[in-house]
């Protein structure tokens, strides 16, 4: 593979291909701390520093040049964050970080006292070189002390002299750490992989598979609640790496292309995103710049907007013996009777496919010697939702599709739980209504609250969905954004209160499922808006 690539120390200019849909709105500026020279973003210091890379400063003395591009060896510095986004005093970090080699590409976690960061692999005043005598990446944990000096610098457990491995970051919850490498098995030149983090270390990597990674690189990963941003120079872009969304549910949708001016045909990346400012940075080498790869700012002035999925799952059986029929064919077809997705069952007669929420499909289910016949299947309007099938292959016979209610469902149903549709069960509680561009919870909201943390304590495998709505007025981009504030204002409540975070999940639908008729340019009473103002409980499992 490419190492020059992989470090991100010199980019180059990939094909142009057509980029046929984006999403988010971007104001961006360049920033006078960049150099002629290579600078590039890495992450925020808390709420008020930036650290990011750039050539070391000063004479240029001997064997202290990275022949690849010509510029002395990348250190990390740090810079104040000014209320405009300027970056400003920059400053070598303390401590011993900075050797002799690149360091670059950090992340910290949020008591500021433990840093994860690549650097060639390079320990205890050796550089480990492959079979090819090609100095790799690898990635170190670090302690920060009072003084700010990183300390205790330690390798991490996965690194190995014949591949890299770098670019961390954390996930909202700090007990998972996504990275970048190109170990074997990737799935393109270089891969992005999570390992978890825990009192006895770290977990095995694991690859996010084919849905992230593709054929080309993945780099930088960055993570903001349940979405990530990383860059790609797969086909599709406008050109070299560009930035793309993903959200890490427990099915992968497609990642989603960052509009216009944050992607241009040159190469774009190291996307990082304040979580309550909505003000960011990214690095570009595109033109206009101070030289080679350079620092900008950015408002998100409108989120990325993911398109509404869910995930159709499912076992094909015999349905006359109940065996289960490997290799069979599921397929996922329009209206028109053309084939959207199709999937081979695996050995265990289980396949699994995502689909469009609130879309028309035939579902069909074949395998040679068995009737082929088609059902028709309406997805509902509840993002995330996994609707479990069991599809009956006879011979001769007709084709059966039965839906399956949510796992653990009983069959006399507590009466906190109610189906206010067809396979769609609900805590049965009282609206939590919000204040107009609020997401604050008020007593009355908290009191219905503590009903599903009860009801989620008598039944300790429930999972649930909070869904977050706002009624139609302001900016459909917005009422996004503020239904996502007050979907994670519940789940926040609920965890605090000792429910596990894995049994809980918050989603926005912004103004996109109002429950009357309240819509753009209707004249409404302010009841009438509020009934929309809501969060909704979706029982996913008993």
């Amino acid at each position: 593979m490419n190492k020059y690539i992989f470090t991100l120390f010199l980019l180059y200019i990939g094909v142009i291909f057509a980029q046929t849909e984006g999403s988010g709105k971007y104001s961006i500026k360049n920033l006078s701390i960049n150099t002629q020279n290579s600078d590039f973003g890495a992450s925020y210091l808390g709420d008020y520093k930036y650290v990011y890379a750039s050539p070391k400063k000063g004479i240029t003395l001997v064997n202290d040049v990275w022949l690849e591009n010509g510029q002395r060896y990348l250190e990390l510095y740090i810079a104040d964050i000014l209320p405009d986004g300027v970056l400003a005093n920059p400053e070598l970090l303390k401590g011993d970080v900075n050797t002799r080699y690149h360091e670059a590409d950090a992340v910290f976690t949020k008591d500021l006292k433990t840093v994860y960061f690549t650097r060639n692999n390079y320990y205890n005043e050796k550089l480990a070189r492959d079979s090819k005598k090609w100095g790799n990446l690898a990635m170190f944990k670090a302690s920060v002390n009072e003084k700010g000096e990183w300390v205790n610098i330690i390798p991490m457990p996965f690194n190995d002299v014949e591949y890299s491995v770098g670019h961390p970051a954390l996930s909202e919850d700090e007990k998972t750490l996504y990275f970048v490498s190109d170990m074997p098995g990737t799935h393109g030149k270089t891969d992005i992989y999570k390992a978890s983090i825990n009192q006895s270390g770290f977990g095995s990597p694991v690859n996010l598979g084919p849905e992230i990674n593709s054929p080309s690189k993945e780099f930088t990963p960055f993570i903001d609640g349940d979405v990530m941003y990383y860059s790609s120079d797969r086909p599709g872009g406008l050109g070299g790496l560009d930035i793309y969304a993903i959200q890490l549910s427990e099915f992968q949708p497609e990642p989603i292309w960052l509009n216009k001016p944050i992607n241009s045909i040159t190469d774009d990346f190291a996307f990082v995103l304040n979580k309550t400012t909505r003000l960011g940075y990214f690095s570009s080498n595109r033109a206009g710049g101070a030289g080679d790869d350079d620092i900008y700012s950015f408002v998100e002035e409108e989120p990325v907007i993911f398109k509404c999925k869910q995930l159709i799952t499912g076992l094909v059986k015999d349905k006359n013996t109940a065996e289960i029929i490997s290799g069979a064919t599921v397929s996922i077809k329009d209206m028109d009777g053309t084939v959207v997705k199709s999937v081979e069952v695996d050995n265990n007669g289980l396949f699994s496919l995502s689909v469009y929420c609130e879309t028309d499909y035939l579902l069909e289910g074949s395998k040679s010697g068995y009737t082929s016949q088609s059902k028709p299947l309406t997805t509902s309007d509840v993002s995330g939702k996994e609707t479990k099938l069991l599809i009956l292959l006879g011979r001769g016979d007709i084709v059966a599709v039965e839906e399956v209610l949510p796992e653990g469902l009983p069959e006399i149903l507590p009466e906190e739980i109610v189906k206010v549709r067809p396979s769609t069960y609900v805590v049965n509680i009282e609206p939590i209504y919000f204040e107009l561009n609020s997401s604050y919870l008020n007593k009355e909201a908290k009191r219905e609250l503590d009903k599903v943390v009860d009801l989620m304590t008598r039944y300790p495998e429930m999972i649930i969905e909070s869904g977050s709505h706002t009624d139609s007025r302001g900016i459909e981009g917005y009422n996004i954004w503020l239904s996502d504030r007050r979907a994670k204002s519940t789940v926040s409540y609920i965890i605090d209160k000792g429910i596990d975070s894995g049994r809980i999940t918050g989603k926005g639908y912004g103004e996109s499922q109002l429950i009357n008729e309240c819509s753009d340019g209707v004249d409404c009473a302010e009841a009438q808006h509020a009934m929309n103002r809501r969060t909704e409980f979706v029982i996913i499992k008993m």
